[in-house]
């Protein structure tokens, strides 16, 4: 519908404007405007709107729009001559018929070459908004499928991601049992907190930064109830970021990985420490952990590193990053640079 109306509209309008140019440059000529050269003038814009609307409807009959462009020249090409002879033949039949011209048809007339140049540049119009029409349409078709597979990735890294925090989250609460029953009871409500808030963001692509540092509090205390004094945690957070959205779990998945990879194997534990600062167009979250970082070392935690690396990529695209590595001989750094484009503030 919309297409359609936007030929008509441009039918009228560029055959008016030819017709407002021959006026313009007829009376700057200096000849004199009588009924035959008006009448001349308006026969051309009726018989170029309905000539080249017919020949309209033969490029869609005969299929032209859905052939290469360049196979198209030379059937352009050949009917702008046809349209040139049939349209200076009608508008000499019709001005002898009406207004008495008494011109004779002559194939050396120069009308002829300006009638086919004419609808050469019609055609270069109309094939160029058709051309120009259809690349829009595909790329927004690819658009479209390039934003489907991403949301299907995102879905299967997501999924990927859940039973590996539950079965973590799992043999926590089991070593609990024999040493502590009372706070394994308390790591399973803390458990509970943790599963229902991953259920409630478990179909959103990207939640506020508040509902993840939930699930991160959440999930420190099942862990702590662990660890005891051997795990502290320290919290600097920008109160002006809470709004801004990132994937779910990417932090918990970090944060897991601190502890197992970390602190879990140091005698004495060691400190978490969560920092996040927001700036105008971007968030800087850093984590902190005692231990080294050995960038050789393959094992599980590679999945979800491996999985936040590509869940902020098909969120963000390039602006978004994570880094990991050792800050000092003690301590390791893992930054997520998250930019700001999605926030509710």
């Amino acid at each position: 519908m919309n297409a359609s109306r936007n030929y008509y509209k441009a039918q009228i309008v560029g055959w008016s404007g030819y017709v407002l140019i021959s006026t313009g440059v007829f009376i700057l000529s200096g000849k004199q405007i009588n009924i035959s050269a008006i009448g001349g003038i308006y026969l051309v814009f009726a018989l170029g709107l309905i000539l080249s609307h017919v020949y309209r409807g033969m490029i869609i009959r005969l299929g032209w729009l859905e052939k290469d462009m360049f196979r198209l020249i030379p059937w352009v090409l050949a009917a702008c001559v046809l349209l040139a002879i049939s349209f200076h033949s009608i508008y000499l039949t019709i001005g002898n018929f009406v207004f008495n011209w008494n011109i004779p048809f002559k194939w050396s007339d120069q009308n002829l070459f300006a009638w086919g140049m004419l609808f050469f540049i019609w055609n270069l119009i109309y094939f160029a908004y058709i051309f120009f029409q259809r690349y829009r349409t595909e790329e927004i078709k690819n658009l479209k499928l390039e934003a489907a597979k991403n949301e299907y990735e995102l879905r299967r890294l997501r999924d990927q991601m859940n039973p590996h925090f539950i079965f973590n989250a799992m043999n926590t609460i089991r070593a609990l049992i024999d040493e502590d029953p009372v706070k394994a009871k308390n790591a399973v409500t803390q458990l509970s907190n943790v599963l229902r808030s991953s259920l409630q963001t478990g179909k959103q692509d990207l939640i506020p930064l508040e509902k993840e540092l939930q699930i991160v509090r959440d999930y420190l205390e099942i862990e702590k109830a662990r660890y005891e004094e051997r795990l502290n945690v320290e919290m600097n957070i920008d109160p002006k970021s809470m709004s801004v959205q990132i994937p779910p779990l990417i932090l918990q998945t970090i944060v897991e990985n601190c502890i197992k990879h970390g602190i879990s194997k140091l005698p004495k534990g060691g400190t978490i420490r969560l920092d996040v600062a927001r700036e105008e167009d971007h968030v800087d979250i850093n984590i902190f952990n005692d231990g080294q970082f050995d960038p050789d070392n393959k094992s599980d935690s590679s999945l979800g590193m491996e999985n936040t690396r590509n869940r902020l990529d098909l969120s963000f695209g390039k602006s978004a990053w994570l880094t990991i590595g050792n800050q000092d001989e003690t301590r390791v750094k893992t930054q997520i640079h998250i930019p700001i484009q999605n926030t509710t503030s």
